[in-house]
């Protein structure tokens, strides 16, 4: 038979259900506006029944409820899309980084602009055809001698700026490897206590939403694939090696020397996420457009060195040497070397032949020997035209180099629509992930309401077994009193 006080304690699980809804809901309203937060939700259920009490008790199919329990305080989360979500992101680091360094090559080459290498060129070729009017005047070397000059600083900066990202991409990986690291070391750790606290029973969502968001910052970082695992842990792996096996995790690290990412000290390949946009900007984009540059130049400083020190090529001194000896040797001075008195190959190490930077008499723009000679300095400005052999096709010089800024300007658009679109699609999937698991003020006002309502009934109806109960108690046997 059921107990007096049964219906007491129908109405204390009742409050103490409803009390425990109420503090979901204010934790939910709490937590809002908390980066990774989940919303939460108490689980309820009706508690085991009791044999309905009867002569025939536990003969008949009759049961009398107990009142509720709540089961469970659970996270309203989806996994399928939070791996939509991280896919999403993955592209939207690699993008970043992408559009990120092709606009700093871009920005380089600063075209079309009156300060670009191409308006650098220009005025080369332009300083030649007016020295090819007056070969003998010494303002209009100096001229040529100044935009030759300058034509080799704008290659030099060129080849410095790009240096120096390659550099700073170099130490942005090791940062991000850095920060890597210590998010898979927090995974791993917030894995043991995860797996404890599920061990005896309870259940750790705040604990869980930690993870997730150190989860959703790893995969902005590389392409990682999640796993669930015992004890309420994940696994993490990066091409199908560990990178959190449950309480233990993996060290991630850069081989400047082969620009290779290492797991664990062995070689892997990252496809998507930031870490694979530095690596592929810097062992493909980089070396790539600035591999064209260098052969423009080896070309270019060739092309010059060979009519600039041509076998009839003469300077004033060569000139004056003539009218002296006609038989004199010609000085064949080549107009762009390297510091180290070589052909440049390279736009880092060009640079005007010093002889020519010490005396303008050696610029050599005759082939006779005559002052009034301009052979050579009109050979060189037509030079602007002449279609030349690269290793890909044949073309102008100019054109070789247009073709190259407009190939890095394309990919940077490029680039920046797939930065665009990754970054919109990255807000949908956040967008679908937060309708099921953000938390709606509007709701949880409507929740609280709910369970407030519960909770007052739950409260009447035990000053309702309160007043039966001191009936019981305390009328019995007065009949007649």
């Amino acid at each position: 038979m059921t107990s007096t006080f049964h219906g007491i304690e129908i109405g204390k699980r009742a409050i103490f259900a409803s009390s425990t809804a109420l503090s979901v809901t204010g934790h939910n309203i709490s937590n809002a506006n908390t980066e990774g937060y989940t919303r939460q939700k108490a689980v309820t259920a009706a508690s085991n029944p009791l044999t309905y009490p009867a002569m025939s008790a536990g003969k008949g199919p009759y049961q009398l409820g107990t009142g509720v329990d709540t089961t469970e305080i659970t996270r309203i989360r989806d996994s399928f899309l939070d791996g939509q979500f991280r896919t999403q992101n993955e592209q939207l680091g690699y993008w970043n980084v992408k559009q990120d360094t092709l606009s700093k090559i871009e920005q380089t080459l600063n075209e079309p602009s009156d300060n670009g290498l191409q308006a650098v060129f220009d005025r080369f070729w332009q300083s030649w055809e007016d020295l090819s009017k007056e070969p003998d005047s010494l303002s209009a070397r100096a001229v040529v001698l100044s935009n030759g000059t300058a034509l080799a600083d704008c290659l030099n900066q060129i080849s410095n700026s790009i240096d120096h990202l390659s550099q700073d991409l170099k130490n942005n990986i090791s940062t991000k490897m850095t920060e890597m690291n210590n998010l898979t070391k927090q995974v791993s750790g917030l894995n043991t206590q995860i797996a404890k606290m599920v061990a005896s029973g309870q259940e750790p969502n705040d604990l869980m939403d930690k993870r997730d968001l150190m989860i959703d910052q790893l995969s902005k970082l590389a392409d990682i694939e999640v796993k669930p695992a015992a004890g309420g842990m994940v696994d993490i792996f990066i091409g199908q090696k560990y990178l959190v096996n449950g309480d233990q995790s993996s060290t991630v690290s850069f081989d400047s020397t082969n620009n290779q990412p290492l797991l664990n000290g062995q070689n892997i390949s990252l496809k998507s996420g930031e870490l694979a946009g530095m690596v592929d900007s810097l062992t493909k984009d980089i070396p790539s457009y600035m591999a064209k540059i260098n052969e423009m130049v080896t070309v270019f400083s060739s092309e010059v060195n060979s009519i600039h020190a041509g076998a009839n090529a003469m300077n004033l001194d060569d000139i004056q040497n003539r009218k002296i000896d006609p038989n004199a040797a010609l000085e064949r001075i080549p107009f762009f070397v390297t510091k180290a008195g070589t052909s440049p190959t390279t736009a880092g190490d060009i640079m005007v032949n010093p002889l020519i930077t010490a005396s303008l008499n050696k610029i050599a723009a005759a082939q006779e020997a005559s002052a009034g000679d301009a052979q050579n300095a009109n050979q060189l400005n037509n030079l602007k035209f002449k279609v030349l052999s690269f290793s890909n096709q044949s073309t102008t010089l100019n054109q070789f180099y247009r073709t190259l800024a407009g190939e890095i300007g394309i990919k940077t658009q490029e680039a920046l629509q797939m930065e665009n679109n990754s970054d919109l699609l990255v807000q949908q999937a956040e967008n679908r992930r937060q309708s099921v698991s953000g938390v709606s003020i509007d709701e949880e006002m409507t929740n609280m309401v709910r369970f407030q309502q519960s909770y007052n009934a739950a409260s009447r109806y035990i000053s309702v077994m309160d007043e039966v109960l001191d009936k019981l108690i305390n009328g019995t046997g007065r009949v007649g009193v």
